[in-house]
């Protein structure tokens, strides 16, 4: 059972880090002046298109760590808290995808809404539960600064989707003036500290993924 754990939380990573470097570089393209507003706009789309996996693997990234380090001995969690966990995970899956297949603009945003506060819920417990396991010496440190890393994983998501709404309303508004050199500058501007978010990330999940490896 460890090594299909094992596997499930890679194939997550996978997804997760490999999947996003496509919503980076579709929202690097997404500001290419040269390209016309159209081309731009489905090049976005493809983006926010891709962007479900990387969320969809951030619901399914504690559980099924939780369940790898109880199988390896490393964590010690009734089968209830873990039961928990998984349901949890499951209907924040449910209300992620929900959004992404309705076409209601009022069922979007909400869905969207209700997965910033759970994404904030989880930086606070991921965190806090890190920090507590880490000052306890009750797991290997290692485990403690993985959780760490994930809680500050969340942490950069939050911060993600509040930087990012700006961009997309500059966006929506170059939709009628494409060519506004203004309105492209700030468009471009906007994003900037979304990509260091983004980076964030990254880093985060490769430290994560390092620490499980190289324990």
């Amino acid at each position: 059972m460890e090594g299909l754990w094992l596997y499930v939380h890679i194939l997550l990573l996978v997804f997760w880090v490999g999947t996003d470097v496509g919503v980076f570089i579709a929202a690097k393209w997404s500001e290419r002046t040269e390209l016309s507003i159209e081309t731009r706009q489905t090049v976005l789309q493809l983006g926010m298109v891709l962007d479900r996996l990387p969320r969809s693997a951030l619901t399914l990234i504690i559980p099924s760590g939780c369940q790898l380090a109880v199988v390896s001995g490393w964590l010690d969690l009734s089968g209830a808290a873990l039961g928990g966990l998984w349901a949890i995970a499951a209907i924040w899956l449910a209300i992620l995808w929900r959004g992404f297949l309705s076409t209601d603009p009022k069922t979007q945003e909400q869905s969207a809404k209700i997965n910033w506060v759970l994404n904030l819920v989880g930086a606070l417990i991921v965190s806090s539960t890190g920090i507590y396991l880490f000052t306890q010496n009750t797991v290997p440190d290692w485990l403690a600064l993985k959780i760490l890393a994930v809680g500050a994983i969340f942490c950069a998501g939050v911060l993600l989707d509040l930087l990012f709404k700006p961009a997309v309303d500059l966006f929506i508004a170059l939709g009628s003036t494409p060519d506004n050199a203004e309105l492209n500058g700030a468009y471009s501007r906007a994003l900037s500290p979304v990509y260091i978010a983004v980076l964030a990330i990254y880093a985060f999940a490769l430290i994560a993924a390092a620490l499980g490896i190289f324990k």
